[in-house]
């Protein structure tokens, strides 16, 4: 074994220290203040049935645009490519 006990815990603190003084000015724990006993207050409306079921519709339409709009531009980014490699790498 190379060293000895008080060089290993030497080097430990030294690490240690070296660790608290580059992240210590940014420690996350002590940023703000959490109470774990108080509860975050929210005023969402109340919705009833119907246009609960208008937002759901809504909101799964935006995602299935969303995904549609995705799979274009990676479809045509992919195509693209495959031809410019076609054209560059194998003429």
């Amino acid at each position: 074994m190379n060293g000895s006990l008080s060089q290993f815990k030497a080097t430990q603190r030294r690490r240690a220290d070296r660790n608290e003084k580059n992240n210590g000015k940014f420690n996350k724990k002590n940023i703000s203040y959490k109470d774990t006993y108080t509860k975050p207050e929210y005023s969402f409306p109340k919705l009833d049935s119907d246009k609960l079921e208008n937002l759901k519709l809504d909101i799964k339409a935006k995602i299935k645009t969303e995904n549609k709009k995705n799979f274009i531009i990676v479809l045509t980014t992919t195509i693209v490519l495959a031809i410019l490699i076609y054209l560059f790498v194998l003429n």
